[in-house]
């Protein structure tokens, strides 16, 4: 028998921002969005908070999101340096081959501290904030053991990363590990999908071009039934996350037609060219030095480049404008004994310069330029699942659509030094060609 949760909150641990959303179970079709928090960024649009977590010297929990954020801006530069300031650090989850609990992470100012800590002290503050906000809502005392908690997770999480995220909850006291029930991992593009079920057609597709483009041949207004396929490409900050889905009918469910996959193509990729950029310019060795040690000057110049980075757009023709720290100008006159405005023109980059009220003009083209690596990842994954669904349904010379499933059955003999594996089409019982990826799951 199913607990009788109350209330569902689900948070959105993401890697540049976080947010959650939660539901009564007696009226599971009104989702309530978290309370807009103070502070946020000029020209930004605020839906989330950063994911930026603030510890103390004697590493205690401080602050997190834009209060983390503006309390480290506004820190002695001194100060600082002894500080902890986490921002992004999720990705360290994906790219950590050998992920344990005792896997670390490092500050921006270099100290080393647990990774399952930090991960506890962010989940700990949604647990509270999210708590709070539910009870003043609510209209009965709601016990802990009354509410569901989620946590979404990239598909291509493996599974240590997501044992990872589990443990951290119950570190937390989200649940605990005798209530693992309590706690659903859900992933990212599934639970998008999910959201994409209940869309009218005319909601996701253009609708202004042709028809014939788009394969409809009906009113766009009718909801989604089971002659529609189609792919959840789910672009966050640190992965895309695709999933190919077909709604089954008359129960609605949502059946897999390839499994999701994906990649770090998210827009932390614009970031990281963006910083190569500025080593081009200034020196690797000069952009580390001044991470190292103007740590809180280094946050706000990304801040800076993040609210120009909203603005791009493929068809803007005008140049953007990126405030430089005045500590950044200053350091860099006092390492290399010239100005910044001469390393841009020794640089040689035409599509940068540099202007008197001491900013990066970045043309079009060189913001363009910034995205079009990431952009060129997503690209050839969505090719790459498209060209392995069709491998994938044509199955032995036969024809089949574009993301046909069949079952096949395989028998595995161990031997010492090999494995020999039969594959059969269970539909069919012919015997066909299997490759077998025993690290994936």
């Amino acid at each position: 028998v199913a607990r009788p949760f109350s209330v569902v909150v689900a948070i959105d641990f993401g890697t540049t921002s976080s947010g959650y959303a939660y539901s009564f179970t007696e009226d599971p079709e009104t989702i309530h969005m978290m309370r807009r928090w103070e502070g946020g960024d000029p020209g930004v649009a605020n839906q989330k908070s950063p994911t930026c977590l603030l510890l103390t010297p004697d590493l205690r929990f401080h602050s997190f999101g834009f209060a983390a954020r503006d309390s480290y801006h506004d820190l002695d530069p001194e100060e600082a340096r002894h500080w902890l300031y986490f921002d992004k650090f999720k990705m360290k989850i994906h790219s950590t081959s050998d992920l344990t609990m005792e896997t670390e992470l490092e500050s921006v100012s270099g100290r080393r501290v647990q990774a399952i800590e930090v991960f506890a002290h962010a989940l700990r503050f949604f647990r509270e904030h999210a708590l709070k906000e539910v009870k003043d809502q609510s209209f009965s005392v709601l016990e802990g053991n009354e509410v569901r908690w989620v946590i979404t997770v990239p598909a291509v999480w493996r599974q240590p990363a997501k044992q990872f995220m589990r443990e951290a909850a119950y570190l937390a006291g989200l649940v605990t590990p005798d209530s693992p029930e309590q706690l659903l991992i859900a992933l990212e593009p599934e639970a998008a999908s999910i959201y994409c079920r209940k869309l009218r057609l005319h909601q996701v597709i253009d609708l202004s071009q042709p028809p014939v483009t788009n394969g409809l041949d009906v009113d766009g207004s009718r909801p989604f039934d089971s002659s529609d396929r189609y792919i959840v490409a789910d672009c966050g900050g640190g992965t895309v996350d695709l999933t190919v889905h077909q709604i089954e009918q008359p129960q609605g469910t949502l059946k897999e037609l390839y499994k999701a996959s994906g990649g770090p193509y998210g827009a932390v990729g614009v970031d990281l060219a963006f910083e190569a950029m500025l080593c081009q310019i200034f020196g690797a060795d000069f952009i580390e030095s001044f991470k190292a040690k103007r740590p809180a000057a280094w946050v706000d110049l990304t801040i800076a480049f993040e609210a120009r980075k909203r603005t791009a757009a493929p068809g803007r023709a005008n140049s953007l404008n990126i405030s430089l720290p005045f500590s950044f100008i200053d350091f860099y006159k006092r390492h290399r004994g010239q100005s910044v405005e001469t390393a841009l023109r020794k640089s040689n980059m035409n599509f940068i310069k540099w202007s008197s009220q001491g900013m990066l003009r970045l043309s079009a083209e060189a913001m363009n330029e910034l995205f079009q690596p990431t952009i060129n990842n997503i690209i050839k994954h969505i090719d790459l699942l498209e060209s392995g669904a069709v491998a994938a349904s044509a199955g032995d010379n036969d024809k089949g659509s574009m993301f046909e499933r069949r079952e096949i059955r395989t028998t595995m003999q161990f031997g010492d030094t090999e494995i020999k594996v039969t594959a059969v089409d269970v539909a069919t019982g012919r015997l066909v060609r299997a490759s077998i990826d025993f690290l994936s799951n």
